[in-house]
């Protein structure tokens, strides 16, 4: 069981210390359990609201470790969300996202795959899972999601050409421009990817008395020679006493009809019976000795009047962290991030996965991207994470999505503001501790390991005395190997307050927090 090690202040770049330990499966459960949710408010244009009960169509957006908050969700939306996008630690060493990235491997490995797991349980029988990495784990990472998604439910992996140019830094001997999303199915007998709207309308210029209604069309050639070649798609084709063959020539089109064709060669797109309906409702068009069909903007090759869609690629050549740079630095003085993703990005995989009102899980929330894509999509949220840099940047930033702010797809969608979401803690229990000593540095690492000592936050198997008989050794260590010590004393079930124990009077838990959660847990 992997826990990223409480990494709350994002002020000075540090070594986060990560505890993976072997823990009993009672532990995890006890650990894993609900938990008590605490500074509750609900975020409107009206302000702020707060001594709040739960309504289930809420945006939520939780201040917690990520694990242990995936797992208290579990009771009210196991199998109802329809899309997850997380951007997780790539393990490079970066550091560039505010968190360490810097795992080794296998802690890595097992830090997601704690959460995939439970991932999967949150994910709908017609959900989706997107997973953005770099190069250096993605594919370590796919075979991770083999095995707890099954490979027959792999959607495909997209490629996202992101950085402009490259930097010199990424490889010796090749730029990397390019990130790899990892995309999974809970079920992919259920799935349906949404076809994207034409965009490249500039190709679609003539136009026709259906204009008003089919919009705008394209010429495309009848006739292909790329295709497999099938009798039935071969005939001669007459207008006004002028007889046409695909690929223009009478004699090879004999050839073919006399056994001579290759396995593809010359046909046309359409059946002679489909054919027939072009001409009556006006799809054909003879010009220049050529057969073509309209392809209009607004109507399919069936007459009915739909916008024109494609099926989307693996490869998304849109959208860059620049511009994602040049939104963070409209919404706040001093840019928190430099590699936050653009919200164009964000909003190319919901428009792919999902539909209004769905449900979009973030549980690396960071500067909140993806809740304020999918506010202004309309779609319904849940966003998680554990930095305090969650009030400052994640909640002032969907403070101005609320109030209209016109970066990102604000525009794109004629975004003018609205909603609501609910803000809360996972309450702290051991995990305060946790904070101190991530916190520590050589001045102030024996006072918190003397206060450690006694307190009944540690495990519950060892004394103060054999603590203490041990400060000489303990005093030999470099300060990582001392927090290192300190951490694995930590009770991992206390880390947080279980909801089993909300009236128990040593935690003070609120009458607020209380109807809070209760109507959370217990509520429709």
């Amino acid at each position: 069981m992997c826990l990223a090690g409480g990494q709350d202040k994002d002020s000075a770049k540090r070594q986060e210390i990560f505890y993976n330990e072997i823990i009993a499966s009672d532990e995890i459960s006890r650990m894993l359990a609900p938990k008590v949710f605490t500074n509750v408010k609900r975020y409107s244009k009206e302000g702020i609201e707060e001594n709040i009960t739960f309504n289930g169509n809420d945006n939520l957006i939780i201040k917690g470790n990520n694990l242990i908050a995936l797992s208290s969700l579990l009771k009210r939306y196991e199998g109802k969300v329809k899309c997850i996008y997380i951007d997780p630690p790539y393990n490079t060493g970066n550091d560039s996202f505010n968190y360490n990235d810097s795992f080794n491997h296998s802690t890595w490995l097992t830090f997601m795959k704690n959460r995939l797991e439970l991932a999967k349980r949150l994910l709908s029988d017609d959900g989706v899972i997107f997973v953005h990495l770099d190069r250096n784990e993605v594919h370590y990472c796919k075979v991770l999601m083999d095995d707890i998604f099954d490979r027959k439910n792999e959607i495909t992996t997209i490629v996202w050409l992101n950085k402009e140019g490259g930097g010199k830094s990424d490889s010796k001997l090749f730029r990397q421009k390019h990130e790899y999303i990892l995309t999974f199915a809970k079920n992919i007998n259920n799935v349906t990817i949404n076809p994207l709207q034409v965009e490249d309308i500039d190709r679609y210029k003539e136009q026709d008395e259906y204009v008003a209604t089919r919009g705008k069309y394209q010429l495309i050639k009848l006739d292909s020679g790329s295709l497999g070649w099938v009798k039935s798609l071969d005939y001669p084709i007459e207008n006004d006493g002028v007889t046409y063959y695909a690929g223009g020539d009478r004699k090879k089109w004999e050839d073919r009809q006399n056994g001579g064709a290759s396995i593809k060669d010359w046909g046309w797109r359409w059946n002679k019976e489909k054919f027939e309906w072009g001409i009556k409702n006006d799809f054909i068009v003879f010009k220049n000795g050529n057969v073509y069909t309209k392809q209009y903007l607004s109507c399919d090759n069936d007459g009915n009047i739909i916008p024109r869609t494609i099926q989307p690629t693996g490869i998304i050549e849109k959208y860059s962290n620049t511009q994602s740079n040049k939104h963070m630095k409209l919404l706040f003085e001093k840019v928190p991030f430099n590699y936050s993703k653009p919200e164009g990005l964000i909003y190319e995989l919901l428009n792919y996965s999902t539909q209004q009102n769905d449900l979009v899980l973030d549980f690396h929330l960071g500067s909140g991207t993806t809740a304020a894509v999918a506010h202004k999509m309309g779609r319904r949220y849940i966003g998680i994470e554990q930095m305090d840099y969650i009030e400052d940047v994640t909640i002032e930033r969907m403070k101005k999505v609320i109030d209209g702010e016109q970066g990102g797809i604000s525009k794109t969608i004629n975004w003018e503001g609205g909603g609501s979401f609910v803000y809360c803690e996972l309450m702290e229990n051991s995990k305060t501790l946790i904070n101190k000593i991530q916190s520590a540095d050589e001045s102030s690492i024996n006072a918190i390991k003397t206060q450690i000592y006694s307190d009944d936050r540690i495990i519950p198997y060892i004394s103060t005395e054999e603590l203490t008989s041990a400060d000489d050794e303990f005093n030999a260590l470099d300060l990582s190997e001392k927090k290192k010590v300190l951490l694995k004393l930590i009770d991992k079930n206390k880390l947080y307050v279980n909801y089993s124990d909300i009236e128990d009077e040593d935690f003070a838990v609120s009458e607020a927090d209380k109807e809070f959660s209760n109507s959370f847990y217990k509520g429709n």
